[in-house]
């Protein structure tokens, strides 16, 4: 897809490094999280909106919403972001093409174990990823721009 500069999982969503060092790298203008349940959730949109910088624009989407963004043009460089590869399946499965994907940050939490370093997934989330690969889209984990990427077949 044409301006999407960076599809990345992260729990975290917007926090320092992917305000400072992902946005910066890659040029991006457009921040759009694709998440139901922080859509959902009117004081979560606020603290997000105003941890964005000024000249960022940021949506926030449920999956229903980000299939419908998504299906459109974008005009800016933009950094797709989602929490679990749930969402990004479900994108793919609507219709939205995604060509890579890089974890970024997926905390401990219960029915999760350490994939790798930082990176702990549950089964479930295994699976989906294992379904990405499958359809040819380059799953990556890459914390920081700097860092070596690391592809994530062999983890699984």
């Amino acid at each position: 897809m044409q301006n999407l500069v960076l599809t990345r999982i992260d729990d975290r969503l917007i926090h320092g490094q992917v305000m400072t060092a992902w946005i910066k790298n890659k040029g991006a203008t457009q921040v759009v999280i694709v998440d139901d349940g922080t859509a959902k959730d009117d004081y979560m949109v606020e603290v997000l909106e105003m941890a964005t910088p000024e000249d960022i624009a940021i949506g926030i989407f449920t999956k229903e919403e980000g299939v419908q963004f998504f299906s459109q043009e974008l005009d800016e460089p933009t950094i797709l972001l989602v929490k679990e590869p749930e969402a990004l399946c479900y994108l793919l499965d609507n219709g939205i093409k995604l060509e890579e994907i890089d974890v970024g940050g997926m905390g401990t939490k219960q029915n999760r174990s350490v994939l790798y370093k930082n990176i702990s997934t549950s089964l479930a989330e295994n699976n989906q990823f294992r379904s990405l690969l499958e359809k040819n889209i380059n799953v990556y984990i890459q914390v920081m721009p700097q860092d070596k990427a690391v592809g994530i077949a062999k983890f699984l």
